[in-house]
């Protein structure tokens, strides 16, 4: 009796471990991941939504898969993730493929007939693209290691590189040395053992491309100018985003002398505010005269009317700054503008960190803080030289020479010389100013009728300068210079392209005087004045500035119609635009 109940129990307690049996299994089963693709990866058998693992997966595994079959996708946003599911069925992948959107796009123009990369490609992509486009997906000869990236290169193009057909040549050379005492070893030790064995011995001949080294020690070259350059190599009408110091070094490094002349013809074409400082630098590294004295030639005509408003300005070295003011050839609207211009410049000097060039009255007022005259500091002395350059006694505007004396940059003796000549003009101003009756001057200019003690004309005489552009036929300015005041004039003469300059004496109460200068400034009753006048007329034409000039003239001018106006300087065939600089000086 005792042992049915036993054996009862017994199956009841099978039946149930059964069931329990059965029930872990089928969980099991579903939470069992199966392995997918040839890598050992596993994924879960039914589809998760969250299981990114699994996707994955997924998407390593159908990379080793059959990768010509037809995929659609589907995307409403071009920035949103793209869902890319197999054209069949999706029983051997259940799960859709999450991939992101520059990877697709990627992928996308790489499974292109190639036409040219975006500009979201790196240099090496941009190189590796346009190679295996122009080659067609030729196998590689030569492998360059330099700047960090190996670029694959064909014999085919090596010939325009001078270094890199010296590369590949030297290190073919001393392959087959090697292959020949490799050779010449193993077949002794085969001629050893034939006998022995009876053995045949095939020769062994290595394949793949050169490895070819180039070490860089210029830092101005870098991916994107090499990466420009090998593909000239491919494709000559390459062009770059930018012609300059990388691109030229570049080219000096890879011996290819048509890219290095290419690249100074069109650095020659881009001189510019933003460029003028560097190419004059690259010229000078490189020996190269003729960029060299085209950026100095820039530099003459526009460093006071252009360059000075440009932050490049702080990147013009002592130097080039000195020279250009030197120069007689350089042009400016009066001297006040090229003070201004090199205030500007010592600004930058003393303030590298800047980033854009401030208002002048920002200038005025770092200057004017200062409690010790600058150029009497050890940090002043260098640029001494720098404003003794300067044309100062032809600054004769009231606010002009009150701005000299306010800026704590020249010392005493030198605003004492150049305000003597200048005080009592000031005073005689603003009796007009206030309507007073006029006094004779007396100061030694106005006395004597603005005579000046010229010893030097070319780096004495003050400069009063025009432009006159495509849309301008004619051009006029009036002036005035201790007292007396002149018209100067430029115009077309006809049709032609011949030009007329030439300067003419006025009344102070002409018409062509503005009102202001008549209450503001003093003028000389002396019926005769003896100027001494230079005209420069500097225009581009045939690729290069041409420099006209007039030479130093000596005329009485009266204030008759007759005697008041100068012989015309006519020049031919000038196109615009045309930069004119009038010099003028009162000898005694």
């Amino acid at each position: 009796m005792a042992f049915r109940p036993h054996t009862r129990s017994m199956f009841i307690a099978s039946h149930h471990s059964q069931q329990n049996s059965t029930r872990s299994v089928s969980a099991r089963s579903l939470c069992q991941r199966t392995q997918a693709g040839h890598t050992n990866r596993w994924q879960l058998a039914g589809a998760l939504g969250s299981d990114l693992l699994g996707q994955a997966q997924i998407q390593r595994a159908e990379e080793f898969g059959d990768k010509s079959a037809e995929r659609k996708i589907k995307s409403a946003d071009p920035m949103a993730l793209h869902w890319h599911e197999d054209a069949t069925s999706c029983t051997q992948f259940p799960l859709p493929r999450l991939v992101h959107p520059l990877t697709a796009s990627r992928r996308t123009r790489l499974c292109k007939d190639v036409t040219w990369s975006s500009k979201l490609d790196t240099p090496e992509e941009q190189f590796c693209i346009l190679s295996r486009r122009v080659t067609q997906n030729a196998k590689p000869d030569a492998v360059l290691e330099c700047v960090g990236v190996r670029w694959e290169l064909h014999c085919s193009i090596l010939s325009g590189s001078e270094t890199l057909s010296g590369l590949y040549t030297n290190s073919k050379r001393q392959r087959d040395v090697q292959l020949q005492e490799r050779d010449a070893f193993k077949d002794s030790r085969v001629n050893r053992s034939r006998c022995k064995r009876g053995l045949v011995y095939r020769k062994w001949h290595p394949s793949g491309p050169l490895i070819l080294r180039l070490p860089v020690k210029d830092a101005s070259i870098n991916k994107q100018s090499l990466s420009f350059a090998l593909r000239t190599l491919y494709d000559p009408e390459e062009r770059p985003s930018e012609w300059g110091e990388a691109v030229l070094s570049t080219a000096a490094l890879l011996g290819m002398s048509n890219l290095f002349q290419k690249c100074l013809k069109e650095m020659l074409t881009n001189i510019s505010s933003a460029t003028v400082c560097s190419f004059h630098n690259v010229s000078c590294k490189f020996k190269e005269t003729i960029l060299q004295r085209a950026c100095e030639r820039w530099l003459e005509l526009f460093l006071v009317t252009e360059l000075s408003w440009h932050i490049k300005l702080k990147d013009l070295p002592f130097d080039l700054v000195l020279k250009t003011l030197l120069s007689p050839r350089l042009f400016t609207s009066n001297e006040y503008e090229v003070l201004r211009a090199v205030l500007n410049w010592l600004y930058l000097q003393l303030n590298p960190l800047r980033q854009t060039v401030p208002a002048h009255s920002t200038i005025i007022t770092f200057f004017s803080r200062e409690t010790a005259v600058f150029l009497e500091q050890p940090q002043g002395q260098k640029y001494i030289t720098i404003f003794q350059a300067l044309r100062m006694h032809g600054i004769t505007e009231r606010q002009h020479l009150q701005e000299l004396q306010n800026i704590r940059v020249l010392p005493e003796s030198w605003l004492l010389h150049i305000l003597s000549n200048h005080y009592h003009t000031v005073s005689v101003c603003r009796d007009h100013k206030h309507n007073t009756t006029f006094n004779p001057p007396i100061t030694p200019d106005l006395y004597s009728g603005g005579d000046m003690v010229v010893t030097d004309f070319s780096k004495q005489a003050i400069r009063f300068g025009m432009m006159l552009d495509r849309e301008q036929e004619c051009c006029t300015q009036t002036i005035s210079l201790y007292g007396f005041y002149f018209l100067l004039q430029a115009a077309k003469v006809g049709e032609s392209d011949t030009y007329s300059f030439s300067i003419e004496r006025l009344r102070h109460w002409d018409p062509a005087v503005c009102q202001s200068s008549i209450l503001s400034r003093p003028y000389s009753v002396r019926s005769d004045r003896s100027v001494c006048y230079h005209i420069t007329v500097q225009s581009y034409a045939n690729g290069e500035w041409q420099e006209h000039s007039s030479g130093s003239v000596n005329q009485e001018f009266g204030l008759c119609k007759r005697r008041g106006r100068s012989k015309p300087f006519q020049i031919e065939g000038l196109s615009p635009p045309i930069l004119m600089t009038f010099a003028l000086a009162f000898p005694f």
